[in-house]
């Protein structure tokens, strides 16, 4: 298993710094064990994001990040959302 470690948000604002719309990516495997990405955490950083003015596009939690096939099939049925943002949040 992968640890995953979620960044500060400040850091995040930073990264996302000139993007107004966001896409947010969780994963149910490692990221949900070590409580950084499924989706309650996704649905806290989509509330944190929409206060500080973001528009979330939408969101979507996948099995396991790590498995590419897995990862095109569940991005495939969120392309219009994913199209309208301006950057992913993995």
């Amino acid at each position: 298993m992968i640890i995953s470690q979620l960044k500060p948000f400040e850091e995040i604002l930073g990264y996302l710094d000139g993007e107004k719309k966001v896409f947010i990516v969780g994963c149910k495997g490692c990221a949900e064990v070590c409580h950084t990405g499924d989706e309650s955490q996704v649905l806290e950083m989509k509330g944190k994001l929409e206060r500080e003015g973001k528009t979330v596009t939408g969101y979507c939690v996948i099995d396991f990040l790590c498995d590419k096939a897995l990862i095109k099939t569940r991005l495939y049925l969120h392309e219009p959302e994913i199209d309208a943002a301006d950057s992913l949040l993995v």
